[in-house]
């Protein structure tokens, strides 16, 4: 099939429906045998006549009539996939897919979302969330085009390229009534809290992530009584009394109730940015959706 171009197929497919070479040849514009070498091209790729061959008329027999409507699935095939990579190519139309840790759900992706689609509302965004390591490793395998993550991954400079947007100082979150939380929102040092029960996010989660790093380098591993996908259920569980949490502290839509936040000290911090392929091909409506995350978050 490698030697049956588009044309000879269209052309096939034309005085199929015509039944007449020369006439079909005049429709389409090209010389007669012209024509003729595009049908006998499909003929001999199909090592058949497909044609009963009058003084006048050209008219399929069996095995061209078998033939016609793989021909023409062939043709709308072909047509959908260039329409497919033109779309792709088309930064008001193409196709991005985004991936976001559940942290930014609430705030972060919705003002991008909001702000991209005002100016591309045609564009065709593919939504993906989860864990920040699961989204890393999502575009290191091609799953995604770019990810909204935290912390920076270790990757980022080499495999990967990474854009800072937020930096967010960390906090230890405590119940109202902890002994610690009567100093108010002054600095505090998380060894203080090493044997304490901790309410953490899964393994693989930016902030357990950080919460790993950072109590690994004080020399212990805290005790977690519960493990969540969501950092305002880790809140709610310490205003319950369950434990204490890492969380950070100027996250706009975690509006805690019924704990205090005390920033680390010393100070750790919750990077946020964006990542994606440092070795992806150029594809304008990727380029330009990350130029404008970049440009304006």
């Amino acid at each position: 099939m490698s030697d049956i171009s588009a044309t000879d197929l269209q052309g096939f497919i034309a005085v199929a429906e015509s039944g007449h070479l020369t006439d079909t040849a005049a429709i389409l514009g090209i010389p007669q045998p012209t024509l003729t070498r595009r049908i006998r091209r499909v003929e001999s790729s199909m090592k058949a006549n497909l044609f009963d061959r009058g003084s006048r008329r050209m008219v399929l027999n069996s095995r061209g009539r078998a033939f016609l409507p793989h021909a023409r699935a062939m043709l709308a095939e072909l047509a959908e996939g260039s329409s497919k990579i033109a779309r792709l190519m088309d930064p008001e139309r193409g196709t991005i897919r985004l991936d976001f840790m559940h942290s930014l759900g609430t705030w972060m992706v919705p003002d991008i979302l909001r702000d991209y689609r005002s100016l591309y509302p045609a564009v065709d965004i593919r939504l993906h969330q989860g864990a920040a390591r699961e989204l890393v490793d999502r575009i290191r395998v091609d799953a995604t085009d770019v990810a909204l993550v935290g912390p920076r991954p270790p990757e980022a400079g080499e495999e990967l390229g990474w854009h800072q947007l937020r930096l967010q100082r960390l906090a230890l979150a405590l119940p109202e009534d902890h002994p610690l939380a009567r100093e108010g929102a002054t600095p505090v040092d998380i060894r203080q809290v090493k044997d304490e029960n901790f309410v953490g996010m899964l393994p693989g989660y930016g902030t357990r992530l950080l919460l790993d790093r950072i109590s690994a380098g004080f020399g212990f591993s805290p005790r977690l009584v519960f493990e969540s996908m969501e950092l305002t259920t880790v809140a709610g569980l310490v205003s319950a009394g369950l434990g204490v949490a890492l969380l950070p502290l100027d996250d706009p839509y975690l509006a805690p109730t019924g704990i205090v936040l005390r920033p680390l000290d010393p100070p750790e911090h919750r990077e946020l940015g964006l990542v994606w392929r440092a070795d992806a091909e150029s594809a304008p409506p990727i380029d330009q959706f990350r130029e404008f995350v970049i440009g304006g978050v």
